[in-house]
């Protein structure tokens, strides 16, 4: 059982100024939810109970909204990012609390339908005895996204984060690409392979280039396909459809 989670909610939200220059936009309601507990309610869903959240700015109105986590179900620890160098930098955050448990991974401001794909994704990583298993969901552009290719067996054999159209054309699977979802379980090895990550584009360190180097190193990196409904609430736009989607289900 996976009982440890690390939710990512230190970014800065630039995509959705002026909205996030008042609230960290994990903090943006989706429906009535604000998103970062729509992120928690995944990880519970899997049998997650205690979770690490790693936050940036205006971290005031995540800590006075979740707390301890109690209300929740949950316990909630904090640990701050002090500079935002990428979300491989924020992972590393969690060494200590993770220890030597396998854990699982969820950026804040992720929306997935239904939440127990949690169940799965855990299932699929236990039995294939993986070093990482990476949620993953078809998208039309890449650009904004760390994408893989996967073989017949479901195994990662090549990952790169936010290609341009001609670096991403040899990722295309079925006229799309296969991104990185924002939710992952992870063994702890990973803390070792993020040391050795050197800064990518935007002088960020990134968990994706940080996974390719695993898989290069021999490291089983698993894919599990997302057949539900994924929205990164970065974006107006996603946000849009993703608070759409929410009130059609609240209102069942």
């Amino acid at each position: 059982m996976i009982k440890k989670g690390i939710v990512l909610a230190a970014g800065k939200g630039s995509r959705l100024f002026p909205l996030t220059l008042a609230i960290p936009k994990e903090m943006i309601r989706v429906g009535v939810k604000p998103a970062i507990e729509h992120a928690i309610n995944v990880l519970k869903a899997g049998g997650v109970s205690d979770i690490l959240i790693i936050v940036g700015r205006n971290k005031e109105a995540i800590f006075n909204y979740l707390g301890s986590g109690k209300r929740l179900g949950v316990q909630i620890s904090y640990r701050i990012q002090e500079e935002l160098l990428g979300t491989a930098d924020a992972t590393y955050y969690g060494k200590d609390f993770v220890q030597n448990e396998d854990f699982a991974l969820i950026y804040g401001d992720n929306y997935l339908k239904p939440y127990n794909v949690m169940k799965e994704v855990v299932k699929v990583h236990e039995e294939s005895n993986a070093d990482a298993t990476l949620v993953l969901s078809l998208v039309k552009d890449p650009r904004q996204h760390g994408i893989v290719k996967i073989d017949k067996e479901g195994w990662i054999t090549r990952m790169i984060e936010k290609p341009t159209l001609s670096e991403a054309r040899p990722f295309r699977h079925n006229r799309k690409y296969l991104s990185i979802a924002g939710l992952m379980i992870l063994k702890p090895i990973i803390f070792r392979y993020i040391k050795k990550t050197k800064p990518g584009k935007n002088g960020e360190i990134w968990l994706t280039d940080t996974l390719e180097l695993m898989r290069r190193d021999g490291k089983r990196v698993r894919g599990f396909i997302f057949n539900g409904e994924r929205y990164d609430i970065g974006t107006l736009e996603s946000l849009i459809e993703a608070d759409k989607l929410e009130y059609k289900n609240f209102k069942k």
